[in-house]
């Protein structure tokens, strides 16, 4: 068997148990040409072994909602669940926009309908002129609009952290306090 054959075999079995369905899914292969790469009856290019290295171990990036409409005088909870249908407890990136789209706040969550509910009650750390009779008092009702996204994860670093920290630094939203910091990438490698 050549060192390709192998390699694909160990990605299959190291990385979905030996289940070509999953590998399939992941990969977009079919179960066929996963089978024969691992079983060493047709040889896979370099390039599609490299391709197969890159959807298992570079987080991918989904869209779950952009734009999602927020009405500060319906419940919260319940309008959080239905943007993030299916990925509630998953970890990704939030982002909160106020009537006009400007981007005014981003978080990372571990679990996407806890801590934007957390976060989207809490107080807006901005002064008003004196002459504003009615400031708001809660981000949430500021926020119309709502985005959030699945960034993936990783194994060495912390991906979602290293994506909400870029969006800050660029964007410098009005309601962080905060504009994160970036890592150097392996920093473990790099130690004598």
């Amino acid at each position: 068997m050549e060192a390709r054959n192998i390699l694909v075999k160990y990605l299959i079995d190291e990385y979905f148990e030996g289940d070509f369905r999953s590998a399939s899914d992941i990969t977009g292969c079919s179960v066929q040409q996963l089978t024969e790469w691992a079983d060493g009856k047709v040889q896979p290019q370099k390039q599609t072994v490299e391709y197969l290295m890159h959807k298992i171990f570079v987080p991918e990036f989904k869209v779950i909602v952009e734009y999602g409409e927020f009405d500060s005088t319906e419940e919260v909870r319940y309008q959080l669940r239905k943007l993030f249908e299916g990925y509630e407890s998953r970890m990704g990136i939030y982002a909160f926009y106020d009537a006009f789209a400007n981007l005014i706040y981003v978080g990372k969550a571990t679990n996407l309908l806890d801590e934007c509910y957390s976060a989207i009650r809490r107080d807006v750390p901005v002064r008003f002129p004196a002459g504003v009779k009615k400031a708001p008092e809660k981000r949430y009702e500021v926020v119309r609009y709502i985005s959030a996204y699945d960034v993936g994860e990783s194994n060495w670093i912390d991906y979602p952290k290293h994506v909400e920290s870029l969006i800050l630094r660029i964007s410098k939203p009005r309601l962080n306090k905060q504009i994160g910091y970036l890592e150097k990438a392996f920093p473990q490698l790099n130690e004598s």
